[in-house]
């Protein structure tokens, strides 16, 4: 996903529509985005945003995947074996780092955090439908690492040793702290440079 500014689209594209669609909703949330708000964000009136992505909550569903996509394929990058890397430590370094570029601040829009567990968290207790989209994008999240560092361990990237299930959910956990603390405008230029340090830690040499 490319992060764009809002201006209004020119002519009806599925994926710009459902891209500022979740920019509404990365503001807003799920409940206090109402479809005047969608509207007004993707230039579409509300029969026509019904008729092309359907109702608000199908919309959501949809902008969150939409996200989720993105963030898997930089992750992905991130995770990729590098001729430079000199320990696996680079790896997490890199994919902390990569955190800090998804779940940053994106200046152009104006928004930080992680736009699935920024905006489903107030709503998945309530919601068996937005509870399952929060859980099915940390899964796949869980999952996407855990290959990896299964990889690392069979390819002695990794200690034989290694927990794998705690590593993942150690940087798991870090890559969602980083959105969070994002969101809650704290510096993440301080963030960046303990990155360095948690990739030590996780993974010392």
């Amino acid at each position: 996903m490319e992060i764009k500014s809002r201006g209004r689209p020119r002519s009806y594209d599925p994926e710009q529509v459902l891209e500022r669609a979740l920019h509404a909703f990365w503001k807003g949330g799920f409940s206090g985005t109402s479809l005047d708000t969608l509207a007004l964000a993707t230039g579409l009136n509300r029969p026509s945003l019904y008729a092309g992505l359907g109702d608000k909550r199908t919309i959501y569903i949809k902008a969150m995947h939409y996200f989720q996509k993105y963030a898997q394929t930089e992750f992905g990058k991130a995770l990729e074996r590098k001729d430079t890397d000199r320990s696996f430590a680079d790896v997490i370094l890199r994919y902390l780092r990569t955190a800090l570029e998804v779940d940053g601040y994106h200046e152009d829009i104006d928004l930080s955090g992680c736009a699935v567990i920024s905006t489903a968290m107030a709503d998945a207790l309530a919601d068996n439908e937005i509870q399952a989209v929060l859980k099915e994008v940390l899964t796949e999240m869980n999952e996407q690492l855990y290959q990896r560092l299964s990889l690392a361990k069979q390819n002695l990237e990794l200690p034989h040793n290694t927990d794998i299930d705690a590593l993942a959910f150690l940087m798991t956990s870090a890559a969602h702290s980083i959105g969070i603390r994002a969101r809650a405008g704290l510096d993440l230029q301080q963030i960046e440079i303990l990155l360095l340090s948690v990739s030590k830690i996780l993974c010392p040499t």
